[in-house]
């Protein structure tokens, strides 16, 4: 809406200034009166998109302005172009009217006569108006190749002096479609860097002449560039436990010399990771902590160059987290001789490395009694007649504690 407003108070400024400009209502149908002068010494003279036409006034008092004619050929088919009031107009300049303009690098055929109140007269010679060709584009492109997602592009200025900028345009084809991504103002100005492109991606070019008048020139020369390639990807990841919720992954480097980080990448499915953390080129392994115990996690690596260019992933390797060592079993409570309750078990699993014995009376009195690397233990802090009630837990070599076992009780004498 707020282009359409512009647009249509432009007309009617336009227009409004169109009536201060000496051109009347048609004249055709005037009269021919052979006593009128011809208008002498008109000239045609063709610019961008327009003609310039001149010619000596005349200085007849019956003669009130002129009449101009045009046409796209010379055999007769010509057309009311203007008519200008005023006997002393020397010149007129046809740009093809409001809207439209003249065809670049065509022949216009014009003729002029003089009116006055009773009638026009004879025909001037007709003369021939050639407008200006597009605008040289240049012949000679270069790009340069191997840039982070960039491209750069130069060419050798024209010679059309009516030139004021250049136009460049990309496809991903030599045969386009070719799209407009920027413009170089100046005409001198021979130098352009097209950014935000793909890595490892060749670009085709094409620089188009504008000249002051917003003529496009031809597209007459291409250019191609590729931009820098990805690093070459990391490979051998594996893994390994290293503690309690703690993995190490390692790899080996990629073998591209500008390499500065890798990237690690995780998830609980092959198919779903996400970035985890970051090491510098030097280091070729990453210790994952405070994972689930009993949990197969998956893992991928990515090298990053120091232009932020991101590596393919590597292959996807799986481990799993140490689980937590199993509960004690088969507990069995004594009270010896000397009162003293005697707490056995059996092992749970073979990565125990000792057991936390647990205690408790009354309702909610419990507590841990003992470490033990043993399978037994002797509980001489006891009353008489008091039920307790015991419970063991394992632990492996790095601190993870199993779940309790089956709790055992004991009523002492």
């Amino acid at each position: 809406m707020k282009k359409f407003l512009s647009v249509l108070l432009f007309a009617v400024a336009f227009l409004s200034s169109c009536a201060t400009l000496p051109i009347l209502k048609s004249s055709s149908n005037k009269p021919t009166l052979h006593d009128l002068p011809v208008v002498q010494h008109f000239e045609a003279n063709g610019g961008i998109r327009s003609v310039s036409l001149s010619w000596i006034p005349v200085s007849d008092p019956r003669v009130e302005g002129y009449i101009i004619y045009r046409a796209s050929n010379g055999k007769g088919d010509f057309k009311e172009l203007v008519t200008l009031s005023g006997r002393y107009k020397a010149s007129y300049v046809d740009d093809g009217g409001f809207l439209k303009h003249l065809e670049d690098n065509t022949d216009y055929f014009y003729k002029i006569v003089v009116y006055s109140a009773k009638g026009k007269g004879p025909e001037s010679k007709i003369v021939i108006g050639h407008t200006a060709p597009p605008p040289q584009s240049p012949t000679s492109i270069t790009s340069q190749s191997g840039l982070p997602r960039m491209v750069v592009i130069k060419w050798k200025p024209v010679e059309d002096k009516s030139v004021i900028a250049y136009d460049i345009y990309r496809s991903l084809s030599k045969k386009g479609p070719f799209k407009k991504v920027g413009r170089v103002n100046g005409h001198m100005n021979t130098f352009y860097v097209d950014k935000g492109l793909q890595d490892e991606t060749t670009y085709f070019y094409s620089v188009v002449s504008v000249n002051y008048k917003g003529v496009d020139g031809k597209i007459l020369a291409y250019t191609e560039a590729t931009t820098k390639a990805r690093p070459i990807s990391p490979t051998g990841i594996k893994g390994e436990i290293v503690g309690a919720g703690k993995l190490k992954i390692s790899w080996l480097p990629s073998p591209t010399a500008d390499v500065v980080r890798y990237k690690i990448y995780r998830g609980i499915s092959p198919d779903y990771l996400s970035y985890v953390g970051s090491v510098s080129s030097a280091k070729l392994s990453f210790v994952d902590k405070g994972l689930s115990p009993g949990f197969v996690y998956y893992y991928k690596v990515t090298a990053l160059d120091k232009d932020g260019i991101e590596s393919k992933t590597s292959e996807v390797a799986s481990v799993k987290t140490k689980p937590l060592p199993l509960p004690p079993k088969g507990i069995r409570l004594q009270q010896l001789d000397d009162n003293s309750v005697l707490v056995e078990w059996d092992n749970g699993s073979s990565d125990t490395v000792k057991y936390e014995v647990f205690r408790r009376y009354y309702i909610v009195i419990a507590k841990k009694i003992a470490d033990t690397t043993d399978t037994k233990y002797t509980d001489k802090d006891v009353s008489g007649n008091t039920t307790y009630y015991y419970w063991i837990k394992s632990v492996d070599q790095y601190g993870q504690e199993s779940k309790p076992s089956p709790v055992a009780s004991i009523k002492t004498r």
